[in-house]
């Protein structure tokens, strides 16, 4: 019988997603399991923290938060791989003494390339440029251009690496990926040349393109230097690994079935883990819905209940949200019960009925606001452990 994690943000991200992921594996470690952890939506966007102890910590892109316990990452086809930033990422990691495991690809994953961040970038400083602010927030990572060339220039993993040393085409593709994002941004309307800074968006020269292009391809080799192909349904049967763990990325909040133009992304919560998981057997799975005990929130859009950090807690220190260009500040909100029940319950719904499964909640962050929500499972009042209620 296979064990099932599903950790799932019940609000707007940064709810502690990688620290209860971290207390799955941990615990799977324990019981003499063999765990490995699930990406399936976004890209590496997310920014997932571990703290190890009180002088080490890292914050997780593109690696599950189990890679310092020596767990391995699996990326499913619904998750877009950032070779970019895995190889940085990867680079990071073995500076700071964690022994990167081999990690798990879906042959059709679907790949974010440079241009896509390129447009991203320029897309982003032309809506600060004509508002003032900008609109949701895209950290950067190249996502929504992505996202919007499906279905015109989708280039999976498989078709990286069947051409990986096949220069010719390889140009190719990314020419015609390229051209895909240019014609992206004209759909925007957005007019680079107004941009005062607009050269470190957007536009490189022939020489610049080249070598971005060439820089990627390298990207391309490190990712499958270190990366297994395989499918997920094969995977899950014929592999060593009896403990599998999601981690989504961000929270119901930014689904893009949550009724609001402010998503930022698609299927936070339990729709493609399920999708992955229904037609297969043998397992027993756990849907944790995580929130602080209070709400965070990056970007602009609906935060139920807002308030200033020092009405949460004023002595409050988050090391990983810090400002920055692409979100601006971090924004906190009173925990508005009924919002974040009405949240999952529209999530669990669609498992609800299928008895392989059980929901749970677990409460982050208890130290810093107090926490009147007893209905939790599992509990933190400190950023390096979770605990197990009752």
């Amino acid at each position: 019988m296979k064990d099932v994690k599903i950790v799932i943000g019940a609000n707007y991200g940064d709810e502690g997603k990688g620290l209860m992921t971290r207390y799955f594996v941990r615990d799977a470690q324990f019981n003499g399991e063999n765990p490995i952890v699930i990406f399936h939506n976004g890209t590496a966007q997310r920014g997932h923290t571990v703290d190890y102890n009180p002088s080490f910590r890292h914050v997780y892109h593109h690696f599950g938060s189990g890679t310092g316990d020596g767990v391995p990452t699996f990326f499913a086809k619904t998750f877009w791989v950032h070779p970019m930033e895995f190889r940085r990422e990867y680079a990071e990691l073995i500076q700071q003494g964690i022994k990167v495991p081999e990690s798990y690809c879906d042959y059709d994953a679907l790949v974010v390339t440079p241009f896509d961040m390129l447009i991203d970038h320029a897309t982003e400083a032309w809506i600060a440029y004509e508002r003032g602010e900008r609109e949701h927030g895209s950290c950067g990572y190249g996502t929504w251009c992505a996202t919007d060339r499906f279905p015109t220039a989708i280039y999976t993993v498989k078709d990286f690496h069947d051409c990986l040393y096949n220069d010719e085409y390889l140009h190719f593709i990314l020419e015609d990926t390229w051209n895909t994002c240019v014609a992206q941004m004209i759909k925007r309307r957005v007019d680079v040349e107004r941009l005062t800074d607009y050269k470190k968006y957007f536009m490189p020269g022939a020489k610049e393109k080249e070598n971005i292009i060439l820089n990627f391809i390298n990207d391309l080799r490190f990712f499958f230097n270190h990366t297994n192909l395989t499918t997920f349904d094969k995977f899950y049967t014929h592999s060593e690994f009896d403990s599998f763990i999601f981690e989504n990325g961000q929270g119901l909040g930014l689904d893009q079935n949550c009724g609001s133009e402010w998503h930022t992304t698609s299927n936070t919560g339990i729709t493609n883990p399920y999708d992955m998981l229904k037609d297969l057997h043998g397992y027993h799975a756990e849907v944790c819905y995580v929130s602080r005990s209070y709400t965070t929130r990056h970007g602009i859009g609906t935060l139920e209940e807002e308030a200033k950090k020092s009405e949460i807690n004023a002595d409050m220190i988050d090391k990983t949200n810090v400002p920055n260009e692409f979100q601006g500040s971090l924004r906190y909100g009173y925990l508005t019960d009924k919002e974040q029940q009405n949240r999952i319950a529209m999530d669990w719904d669609k498992v609800s009925s299928d008895k392989r499964f059980k929901k749970t909640m677990a409460i982050t962050h208890c130290n810093e606001f107090a926490d009147i929500y007893k209905k939790a499972d599992y509990e933190s009042n400190n950023p390096f452990s979770m605990f197990k209620r009752g």
